[in-house]
Formats: C-alpha cells, sequence, structure tokens
C-alpha cells in the first residue's frame, strides 16, 4: 500500500465549507500519479513513450467530511493488474481524528496514444513496457 499525504486546498471546498465531491476524483487522480512516478515510471516518460492511461471506471464512497485545510492521507493499493487494465482502490482519512472520509476504486487501461482519436488501441504492457509490467504483476500479487 502506498500513502499520500497533503492537506485541503481552498479551492477544493464548496460553500458549505467541506470538499466538493467532484474533486474526489481529482484528488484520487493525483495521488495515483505519485503511485504511478514511485513505482512504475513518470506519466510524462509513459506519454513520451507512446503510452496513456485512460480511466474506464470510478465508484466513490463519501463516508465523512474533509474541510478546508485538513490535513489528510490517502491510501492507494493497486487490487488488480491483469496485463491491460488496472483497479485500485482508495481510502481517505483525516489525519487529525483518523475518521476514514472516503473510498473508492478506480480502473484503467494502457492504450496508444493516438492523438485526438476516438478509439484507443490497447498497448501490450507486457512488450512494450516489460519492467514495468514484471512490477505491476509483483504490486498486485502482495495486494492479494
Amino acid at each position: 500500500m502506498f500513502t499520500y499525504k497533503r492537506r485541503v486546498k481552498y479551492y477544493e471546498t464548496d460553500r458549505m465549507g467541506v470538499v466538493h465531491h467532484s474533486n474526489y476524483l481529482r484528488i484520487i487522480e493525483e495521488a495515483r500519479m505519485v503511485w504511478c512516478d514511485e513505482n512504475i515510471m513518470t506519466y510524462k516518460e509513459m506519454e513520451k513513450r507512446g503510452c496513456i492511461i485512460p480511466a474506464a471506471s470510478a465508484s466513490e464512497n463519501f463516508l465523512s467530511y474533509l474541510r478546508f485545510d485538513d490535513p489528510f492521507r490517502i491510501e492507494v493499493k493497486l487490487i488488480d493488474f491483469q496485463g491491460i487494465k488496472m483497479t485500485f482502490s482508495y481510502k481517505i482519512f483525516n489525519e487529525n481524528t483518523e475518521e476514514l472520509c472516503y473510498t473508492g476504486e478506480s480502473s484503467h487501461f494502457f492504450a496508444k496514444d493516438c492523438g485526438n482519436e476516438q478509439y484507443l488501441p490497447y498497448i501490450s504492457f507486457r512488450k512494450d513496457f516489460p519492467e514495468q509490467y514484471k512490477k505491476l504483476r509483483e504490486l498486485a500479487a502482495e495486494s492479494k
């Protein structure tokens, strides 16, 4: 499991003073990108090599609220990797109270970067990124 920490930014909150629900997807994306940087390679390097990682699905459960300047941590876990597709789970905790505020999952696939085309062909991650493929297999096995 990977842990990412930071504080709630003012712009992430709504008129009620809590993190707006739409920002949780951005927050988990930020944590996932740092996870990728530390476990696979930087997203920028992947794009240079012609690979993008679009989202296939996302689900969320809002359990409590985070407010402006609350410190929080996100626990990111790769829970499945099938060579083409990978699925992550997320838990967000308020660092002051240890309260679980959010749980979610997202699935992503590896695709060839074809510019603005609507069709995104899958990429052979095993063939084109063998070292990273091996690392993802190991990380997925650890989470079971």
